[in-house]
């Protein structure tokens, strides 16, 4: 039996998609394409609030509801992106599982015996289904670790008092004039980051009266700097 397959032993190797049935079944079906995308839009969203409330060390997931979880990545722009970007490396997947068939041919090949025949299983593709399970590994681990590093980010902006700061006027603050960051908000609660004493404070949406932003003294120092001189 000759061990080095031919271009077309490649085949079985390389996912098949028939794009022109997938758009036919969607266009028949346009509620599962809401469905998917919203789906991704509400883990992406569930991933966001575990990783960014946890720098602030908070659990926040007591406090919300299933509502909260759905549209928390609509909020944020930047989880936005990374949901549009998601189905580009689907597709970067996808075409690089079709260039490396001869390697995932020659791991089969090599790797179906001894301590290396894990490998065959991680990297060998089998069909279209390990194809998009697979992609939905790498995807998840693609979301976390890029909703994290944003969640880091943001989170330090905020501590550093780089992002606007807001006066809040309500009946369960003790010292009105500290000031806040808004972390976010819940149907029912607003998170919020004190500044002067460095603790979070939760607060019952209808105990707010007012919300007012200021500037910080980097804010400041930048208006001033860009402020042009009067002739």
């Amino acid at each position: 039996m000759d061990n080095n397959p031919t271009s077309n032993d490649y085949s079985k190797y390389r996912p098949t998609i028939d794009v022109k049935s997938i758009f036919k079944y969607l266009a028949v079906h346009p509620g599962l394409v809401i469905f998917l995308v919203y789906t991704i839009i509400a883990i992406s969203g569930f991933i966001y609030l575990i990783t960014f409330y946890r720098f602030f060390g908070l659990e926040v997931i007591v406090y919300l509801e299933i509502t909260d979880v759905l549209v928390a990545g609509i909020k944020d722009p930047i989880v936005m992106l990374m949901v549009l970007t998601s189905f580009g490396l689907v597709f970067f997947i996808w075409l690089a599982t079709y260039i490396l068939a001869p390697w995932n041919a020659w791991i089969d090949r090599k790797c179906r015996n001894g301590k290396y025949r894990l490998l065959r299983f991680i990297f060998g593709f089998k069909g279209i289904k390990t194809f998009w399970w697979s992609a939905l590994a790498i995807l998840l681990l693609y979301f976390v670790t890029f909703i994290h590093l944003h969640s880091k980010k943001k989170s330090k902006r905020i501590k550093e008092q780089q992002a606007y700061l807001i006066q809040v006027e309500s009946d369960g603050i003790s010292e009105p004039s500290h000031a806040y960051s808004l972390l976010g908000t819940s149907i029912n609660y607003i998170f919020l980051y004190d500044h002067d004493t460095k603790e979070n404070l939760i607060l019952p949406l209808e105990n707010v009266q007012s919300l007012k932003p200021i500037l910080s003294e980097n804010t400041d120092k930048k208006a001033v700097q860009q402020k042009k001189p009067e002739i």
